[in-house]
């Protein structure tokens, strides 16, 4: 079962209030229901909403009993997508829904039109995206990239749907693909806001529980990371002045530096493995970081300017 039909199947479970069941209902039509034609002389008009979500289709149903009229049948039909799911076609009378539908702004065609008192309360408002995400919404399994999507069949579906997850504080895009428009988010936090929104809560701690865990083990992974690097970079100057410093020994100018120097220099043969910062709390007086480092590059220095002279 994938995560996005874990959190239809709790929010096909929600208690609903009346108000907002109807935004509900209307975000669903909008998002899954066509107007279909059906009949020789006698034609009769038909709202037809799809959906493969079993839990979904029992909810439809009784919004449509609730609000509108019995549906008059139930049919399931093969999905030819998704060969191993069923497609749920709920039918009710067009005629039946007309005044519902007028007001959804489905009838007559009034494409990202709907009347303003359908979502007026943000109740209503947070009813009106779980009717959207119950109709055309997925979201990613939050062990990978975040991403929350819906679905709508034209731009001014889709800016409607943008602006009421804008009015929560939330950001998300609109995209086109094929031939439809597509409302995104790609935040963490704002999806985990989204599902409490739409009132998923069962579905927010699982959410959050996995982010916890992913955002450690990538935290652990990077600290690791950088100490791997740090121990490597120590590691490569360690030998790199190893070689210098055994280079002046072999060639007798090892007498001639400095005593600050030769000090040092024993200190780096003896302990190779020790950090710049170690090795300079070993020195009497005690010498920082980056003064260890000035004398271990001059040594490095010295090196290379004879074997150049060598080379020559």
């Amino acid at each position: 079962m994938s995560f996005s039909y874990e959190v239809k199947e709790e929010l096909a479970n929600l208690p609903s209030k009346i108000c907002c069941s109807r935004a509900e209902l209307a975000a669903f039509i909008r998002m899954a229901g066509t107007i279909q034609i059906q009949g020789g002389r006698k034609k009769r008009i038909l709202l037809q909403i799809q959906t493969i979500h079993a839990p979904t289709a029992r909810r439809v149903y009784k919004l449509l009993k609730k609000n509108i009229a019995t549906p008059e049948r139930i049919a399931v039909k093969r999905n030819n997508f998704l060969k191993d799911k069923s497609m749920y076609v709920i039918s009710v009378d067009a005629n039946e829904c007309k005044e519902f539908l007028e007001e959804a702004g489905i009838i007559p065609v009034q494409k990202g039109r709907i009347n303003p008192d359908l979502i007026k309360k943000k109740c209503c408002k947070k009813a009106y995206l779980r009717g959207a995400f119950l109709g055309s919404g997925s979201i990613s399994n939050p062990k990978g990239p975040y991403h929350m999507e819906f679905v709508t069949q034209d731009k001014e579906s889709a800016q409607l749907l943008l602006k009421l997850i804008e009015d929560f504080g939330l950001k998300a895009n609109i995209t086109e693909r094929k031939n439809n428009y597509m409302v995104y988010l790609k935040n963490g936090d704002h999806i985990a806001d989204m599902l409490g929104i739409m009132g998923a809560h069962t579905s927010l701690l699982k959410y959050e529980d996995i982010r916890v865990l992913k955002e450690m083990r990538n935290s652990i992974n990077r600290i690791v990371n950088c100490e791997t690097a740090n121990i490597n970079k120590t590691i490569d100057a360690s030998v790199r002045q190893s070689e210098s410093i055994n280079y002046l020994k072999k060639t007798k100018k090892f007498s001639e530096l400095p005593d600050n120097l030769k000090q040092i220099a024993e200190l780096r043969l003896k302990h190779p493995d020790l950090s710049l910062k170690e090795l300079g709390q070993m020195l009497d007086p005690v010498l920082g970081k980056s003064g260890v480092s000035y004398r271990l590059k001059k040594i490095e220095k010295i090196a290379d300017k004879l074997q150049s002279m060598e080379g020559e």
